[in-house]
């Protein structure tokens, strides 16, 4: 019985989780330049992210990723405008050719040389800003997602909120890190006292919003131009 309300509590919190104030989802909706007329989703994976954001189809949307199955996926459900099946290490726009670059959860999958040159890339991309998610330090990748036969879910590096922030980044975080738990859920093992785990991230989220260095995840946007 316990467990099947804490999976339908977890269910919930999934759905809930772009709505609640301090989240990265909401935190990134309410960033977004609302003078903009288009994004650039770079490594869109299945496009969950951008359904939410762009629901009411506001912008003009172009979805990224190598991975064919993803962009299927999006295609299906026909969540941007148009797709583009590449490497994002070698993104082929011209400048200033997107008011948006959004880049959510993908940084920590390259080396740090490359993300380096992909954050350059962004932002000779954007006209307005660019906007991007990554965990706060290195991370190991979610069991569910490896499951997926996809190549390119693997971490391979870790960012501070201090390394952004010297290149220009506005920071916010999200989610305490020791609450910080997979697929959206908290982590706490104990289903019978997951929703106190609910709670305590609740109460919580304000301070890992304000102070990145405590959240398990970070909102990094840099505004470019006027």
């Amino acid at each position: 019985m316990a467990e099947g309300f804490s999976g339908r509590l977890d269910a919930l919190a999934r759905k809930a989780r772009p709505w609640v104030p301090f989240t990265a989802l909401n935190t990134v909706l309410r960033m977004v330049d609302k003078r903009s007329e288009s994004i650039l989703d770079v490594g869109c994976g299945k496009g969950e992210p951008m359904k939410f954001i762009n629901r009411h189809r506001k912008f003009h949307t172009m979805g990224v990723d190598i991975f064919e199955p993803y962009i299927e996926a999006c295609k299906e459900q026909q969540i941007h405008d148009e797709y583009l099946l590449c490497n994002i290490q070698d993104l082929p726009f011209a400048d200033k050719s997107f008011d948006i670059v959004l880049c959510m959860e993908v940084l920590e999958h390259l080396e740090k040389d490359d993300g380096e040159k992909l954050l350059k890339d962004m932002e000779r991309i954007a006209r307005r800003q660019v906007i991007l998610t990554t965990p706060v330090g290195f991370s190991e990748q979610d069991e569910f997602l490896l499951s997926e036969n996809n190549p390119f879910q693997v971490h391979k590096s870790g960012w501070q909120p201090t390394e952004l922030k010297s290149l220009d980044y506005k920071i916010r975080g999200s989610t305490i890190s020791c609450l910080a738990g997979k697929a959206g859920t908290i982590a706490c093992p104990n289903k019978v006292t997951r929703p106190l785990g609910y709670l305590l991230w609740l109460l919580t989220s304000p301070v890992a919003y304000f102070f990145p260095k405590t959240a398990g995840d970070m909102v990094c946007v840099k505004r470019i131009g006027c």
